[in-house]
């Protein structure tokens, strides 16, 4: 497997959405609620909620599967390119508003990337930690899947192809005093010659399913130097 099967590019435009199906890896936009208005206005009762988008077809969703467990029916079928395929749950942050007869109204929604914890021998050019800044590493509560939110220094320099890359590295299994077991995760992060202007929020999610431990431990190379955050999953 090379680097580009076990990681997620990130474009500098933060324009380029791909594919989230259960499974996959792919590219996420920046989250952020700074152009709602505040006080009474359109958006002041938007909600956000991450989600599972239901495609009823190729590129529409008909409904989402919120992280409470709740079922919203959208008020109107959602397109997007990022959702390829029919019949296909696809992981995604939503700002919506609710009517009154419970449906979601759709405001905005991100595609969140699925990533797969890969040993570090996976990627061809070692694990690369280029520094980020950590936000939040939470458990969902439907217990589905580990949530990370960082923010990454972007720019644009004319003529530049230059990417992010991101990926979790899985350096092994630990045994607890308590007879539990810990997985140790070290977030990958390649800058990838992306100029450094400013900082945007972006999300990944990683399926529980695929975490064969009660916890983890996740090592975290941040511009004030390693951290490390540890969250039970059993």
């Amino acid at each position: 497997m090379n680097a580009a099967e076990a990681v997620l590019n990130f474009s500098r435009s933060m324009k380029n959405l791909c594919p989230v199906a259960a499974t996959v890896v792919a590219v996420v936009s920046a989250c952020s609620s700074d152009s709602y208005e505040s006080g009474t206005g359109t958006y002041s009762l938007t909600r956000a909620d991450f989600v599972e988008v239901h495609t009823v077809a190729p590129r529409t969703a008909d409904y989402v599967m919120a992280d409470d467990g709740s079922c919203l029916v959208l008020t109107a079928p959602e397109s997007a390119g990022w959702m390829e395929k029919a019949d296909t749950l696809y992981r995604a942050v939503m700002y919506y508003n609710l009517t009154e007869d419970g449906r979601a109204e759709v405001v905005s929604l991100a595609a969140i990337p699925v990533l797969r914890a890969r040993p570090g021998e996976e990627f061809e050019e070692g694990v690369i930690t280029d520094p980020v800044k950590f936000e939040s590493l939470w458990l969902s509560a439907s217990r589905r899947y580990v949530n990370i939110g960082f923010y990454l220094k972007n720019g644009t320099a004319e003529g530049s192809q230059a990417l992010h890359t991101i990926g979790v590295a899985d350096e092994g299994t630990v045994g607890n005093a308590d007879g539990t077991h810990t997985a140790v995760y070290r977030m990958y992060h390649d800058q990838g010659g992306v100029p450094e202007y400013y900082s945007s929020r972006y999300y990944v999610s990683i399926p529980c399913e695929t975490i064969d431990a009660d916890s983890v431990r996740l090592l975290i190379n941040t511009y004030d130097g390693e951290i490390e955050r540890v969250i039970a999953v059993r």
